[in-house]
């Protein structure tokens, strides 16, 4: 724990940084939508934090991953073989990264997404704790995060992936969630939809792929065991894992509620329908 008493830490400065934002959706950009101390500006006050996370990690991982795969590749730090495909030349790619020490970026982004989710694991302690499913989801993130920066040193890759297949959607879901919490349903309903689906794909279909893709490594490999012990290993995968099935059942219960409504909407438009046609006189020969 001695690195993060470094100045250059940037656990604590980002957690005075979310912190910062969190007050300032609360008490400036939503002060006057509800009344002091309303559950729902609490809310919209923590999707402040999300928006910038989100964006900012997905984007900052997206151009790292990028960058160093290209690098890599020009250096020749990895070899494939001459009859290797795209997705199995990033496959390999992959593999001989998750097992290197973490660098200085991959620590900083490490310490910077850890304190959004302190801070906002706070939040809904404080303000919403009917929300186990987010109360899990940040301490199971925030456990793996930390072990990776501050026991092992090493993993801080696995969580570059991670962000950029789950943290993409982090801006769509917040616009969506304020439309929802605002009640703006012209935007909800333009959303509602598109966000669902798109929500699903990243979440439901990239984000498990990429977890069994650590799990092959980090639980099945040898070069895994030299650097993460097998148990925090487990562990590590076991909360990502919790994670995603917390977040995959929040998106059902979502899915489930739209199927509701447009079965409801069916049946009243054919009860209308059956109404409309039983009041219509019938014409006598």
């Amino acid at each position: 724990m001695a690195s993060f008493l470094r100045w250059d830490s940037w656990l604590p400065w980002s957690c005075v940084f979310f912190t910062g934002l969190y007050l300032l959706g609360y008490w400036v950009v939503f002060a006057r939508r509800w009344p002091r101390g309303a559950v729902d500006r609490f809310k919209v006050a923590s999707c402040c934090m999300s928006i910038v996370h989100g964006t900012s990690t997905s984007m900052a991982a997206a151009i790292y991953m990028l960058n160093l795969f290209y690098t890599d590749k020009q250096q020749m730090s990895w070899s494939p073989t001459p009859s290797s495909n795209n997705s199995s030349t990033m496959k390999f790619w992959l593999a001989s990264r998750l097992g290197v020490a973490n660098t200085r970026f991959e620590e900083a982004i490490m310490e910077y997404s850890t304190a959004y989710f302190l801070v906002d694991l706070d939040h809904y302690l404080l303000f919403v704790p009917n929300q186990p499913l987010f109360v899990l989801h940040h301490v199971f993130t925030s456990s793996y995060m930390l072990s990776c920066r501050f026991y092992t040193g090493h993993g801080a890759f696995s969580t570059i992936i991670l962000f950029v297949v789950a943290e993409s959607t982090s801006s769509l879901q917040n616009v969506w969630t304020i439309s929802l919490l605002t009640h703006s349903a012209k935007l909800f309903n333009l959303l509602n939809v598109p966000f669902l689906i798109i929500f699903s794909i990243f979440r439901g279909g990239l984000t498990p792929w990429a977890t069994w893709q650590l799990c092959l490594y980090f639980l099945f490999s040898r070069e895994a065991s030299a650097v993460v012990p097998f148990p925090l290993a487990l562990y590590s995968m076991w909360s990502v894992f919790m994670g995603i099935s917390g977040i995959l059942y929040w998106v059902s219960t979502h899915w489930a509620k739209l199927m509701s409504k447009k079965k409801s909407e069916i049946m009243r438009a054919s009860a209308s329908k059956t109404q409309l046609q039983t009041n219509i006189p019938k014409k006598h020969a």
